[in-house]
């Protein structure tokens, strides 16, 4: 790596590719955060959702027979 110091240009060359590199890699792992797909994070808690459960007059039996 001694010979690297030596050429400022490959130096200057490198450091702008090392920050492309971190901006793509930051991106792309926010857009993975904001989908819920980075693997560290957990599962949402499945909850059971019933429909038309807390409308009222849906969950009555009917009384009368219908014709």
């Amino acid at each position: 790596m001694h010979w690297i110091r030596h050429h400022r240009l490959l130096s200057i060359l490198l450091g702008i590719a090392l920050l492309f590199v971190l901006v793509v890699a930051g991106y792309g792992l926010s857009l993975a955060n904001e989908a819920g797909r980075l693997p560290w994070q957990e599962d949402p808690t499945r909850i059971p959702i019933t429909p038309f459960a807390d409308i009222p007059g849906f969950s009555a039996p009917a009384t009368t027979p219908i014709p």
